[in-house]
């Protein structure tokens, strides 16, 4: 009995491991630039700021989208 609840636990495990991996999220280029010019510690010059995402806002526009 020990050793079917031990085979459950591995294989539950492996499972959560294997579920919870790093995900892999595709990025256009100039989110990419922008990303690594932040992690090195550099300024990103955007004259009207960033939207969430990494890229320069447009002149007038906010980052909200409007549907």
């Amino acid at each position: 009995m020990k050793r079917i609840i031990n085979a459950v636990t591995i294989a539950l495990s492996v499972m959560l491991i294997a579920a919870c991996g790093r995900p892999t999220v595709v990025i256009n280029e100039r989110e990419r630039e922008n990303y690594e010019k932040k992690i090195a510690g550099e300024k990103i010059e955007c004259p009207f700021g960033l939207d969430a995402n990494g890229s320069c806002l447009k002149e007038g526009d906010d980052g909200i989208w409007n549907y």
